[in-house]
Order: C-alpha cells, then sequence, then structure tokens
C-alpha cells in the first residue's frame, strides 16, 4: 500500500466530520460568515503548527505552488459557502453529505485523468459507482 494512503485516510475523515459540522451550523450563521470563519479557523490552525518550526520550513519554492493554493482557496470558500447553503435549505446530512463528498471524488478523478493519469478499468469503475451513487441519492433520496 502506498505511504500516503494513511494520509488520505485521515484526511477523509476529517472531511466526513467537516461536513458533519458543517450541517450542525447551517441553521444559525449566515452562509457567508460561516464560511468565512471555517477558513480564518483554518489558517490560525495552520499558524499554530507552523510558527514553532517557521525557521526550519522552506514556505516557498515555485510561483506555481502559490497560484495553485490561491485558487484551491477559493474553492474552499466555495465549498463552505454551498455546503451551508444546501444544509440550511433543508437538505439532510445524508443526502448532501454523500453528494458532495461523492461529486468531489468524480471531479478530482476526471480532473486526474485530463492530467494524463493512467486510465484503467478499475478507476473507470469505483468513478461510474460514485457517481451512480450520487445521482441515486439526489434524484430518489429527497
Amino acid at each position: 500500500m502506498h505511504p500516503g494512503v494513511f494520509f488520505a485516510i485521515i484526511a477523509a475523515i476529517a472531511f466526513g466530520v467537516w461536513t458533519v459540522f458543517h450541517q450542525q451550523a447551517a441553521n444559525d450563521i449566515d452562509y457567508l460568515f460561516g464560511a468565512i470563519i471555517v477558513s480564518l479557523t483554518a489558517v490560525i490552525t495552520g499558524l499554530f503548527f507552523l510558527l514553532p518550526k517557521i525557521k526550519s520550513t522552506v514556505l516557498y519554492t515555485h510561483p506555481k505552488g502559490i497560484f495553485f493554493c490561491v485558487i484551491a482557496g477559493f474553492c474552499a470558500l466555495a465549498i463552505d459557502y454551498f455546503a451551508l447553503k444546501a444544509y440550511g435549505s433543508g437538505l439532510s446530512i445524508s443526502i448532501a453529505g454523500p453528494i458532495i463528498i461523492g461529486g468531489s471524488i468524480a471531479v478530482a478523478t476526471l480532473i486526474g485523468f485530463f492530467l494524463g493519469e493512467a486510465i484503467t478499468s478499475i478507476k473507470i469503475l469505483g468513478l461510474l459507482l460514485v457517481i451512480a451513487g450520487s445521482v441515486v441519492l439526489s434524484v430518489y433520496g429527497v
């Protein structure tokens, strides 16, 4: 097993828990303000871990890294805002969560293919199952 799988599993758990907390917050906060709070919390937490080792950390290596991180930041704000809006509209966590997470899996996989990653039959099968599950939940789960 690739050593990065462990980190991906931790990220998946965090993403699932993130989904639950968004659903819990959605009816009690303005969606844009909530998205800003989430992002600000990430910044403060990140600084808490970065500052003790700032002298031994290479922060910047290439403009491309900064560019893609900024684009990811725009996407993160959109994720927070629209997830809060979805839950605030009354969509249940058992429907919105899998659509958001499953949809992100489908998008990331397709972009990976366009970036030149190998397309295998097992990847295509997995992608189709994720898309089918999201469609079933979004059409029949409501």
